[in-house]
């Protein structure tokens, strides 16, 4: 007999669930706040080449010392682990003057490139850039979905992905994960996985509302159209969790936060599509389409 679940039976336990999620995660972004990084608080970045190759951990050895580590960032540029972007806070011209002989002393003789700064305008600039895609974005999907669907699907869609991605943030906000571009893009990311899925199943969905059987109740078909993507779902979720794991584990230290963003907006899309979106539209069409009653015999 093939595995089948009761998704929808259990939809308050999923509402419960998410509802606690929620809490937890409007608590780090309002509470514990988030950390905004260079790209929206602007900084100093300095370039540098060094004469031998150097790690990511040696050069956060002199940004311990001036209390940036966590703060900053390290690019490295071409091959060879020579020339670094090293991006920090807006620093003092002496301070960067120690920080440099700091480098020298404990990591080894280097060409300074050239500095730059970061002002907080394009940090702002940045900020309102990435709510305008976001807002684009949404509108887009709420349009696609409400022409090739229905609406109360489109609003489903919708509800669920503000959902995955509040939770997603909440959590890199408890975790006080410096905010920069890569989270921008990360987000991003999310909203097109997270929203493929809901239309896979939202998809069948609507192809078995046309081959509903008479007397056949909502709830079951819904139950039917999730049980028949689960395994899609699981398969395609799995493949990119391993590679997010992958790039956590053996990724450098720039990349990483845009994975565990990326893993966090995955695990929770799935969630998201399978236990919120599809029990809420199953909600608003039951309460929106009317129920034939069932004539007693006589």
């Amino acid at each position: 007999m093939p595995f089948h679940f009761e998704f929808v039976k259990h939809w308050r336990a999923w509402f419960a669930l998410s509802a606690i999620l929620m809490l937890v995660a409007l608590f780090g972004i309002f509470v514990r706040g988030l950390n905004y990084g260079i790209d929206f608080t602007g900084g100093t970045q300095m370039d540098l080449r060094f004469q031998h190759s150097v790690s990511s951990t040696a050069l956060r050895g002199p940004l311990s010392q001036f209390h940036l580590s966590s703060n900053s960032s390290i690019v490295f540029v071409g091959s060879g682990h020579r020339e670094a972007l090293i991006t920090t806070p807006t620093i003092a011209e002496h301070t960067r003057a120690a920080l440099l002989a700091a480098f020298k002393t404990r990591v080894g003789s280097f060409a300074a490139i050239g500095t730059s700064r970061v002002s907080s305008v394009i940090g702002q600039q940045t900020e309102q850039t990435a709510l305008l895609a976001v807002l684009i974005a949404v509108v887009g999907i709420i349009l696609y979905i409400a022409l090739r669907f229905e609406f109360r699907f489109a609003m489903a869609a919708i509800i669920s992905l503000v959902h995955t991605v509040v939770i997603a943030v909440g959590i890199v906000a408890l975790i006080h994960i410096p905010l920069t571009q890569y989270f921008v893009m990360a987000v991003l990311t999310v909203f097109g996985y997270a929203i493929s899925d809901t239309i896979i199943i939202f998809d069948r969905i609507r192809e078995n509302l046309h081959l509903k059987k008479r007397g056949e109740a909502l709830a079951d078909l819904v139950n039917k159209s999730l049980n028949q993507v689960l395994v899609r779902s699981i398969n395609t979720s799995s493949t990119v969790i391993f590679a997010l794991l992958a790039i956590l584990v053996f990724g450098g230290s720039t990349i990483r936060d845009f994975a565990l963003t990326m893993l966090l907006g995955v695990l929770f899309g799935t969630y998201s599509s399978i236990f919120i979106a599809s029990p809420i539209w199953l909600l608003w069409r039951s309460k929106t389409v009317p129920t034939p009653r069932r004539t007693r015999a006589a």
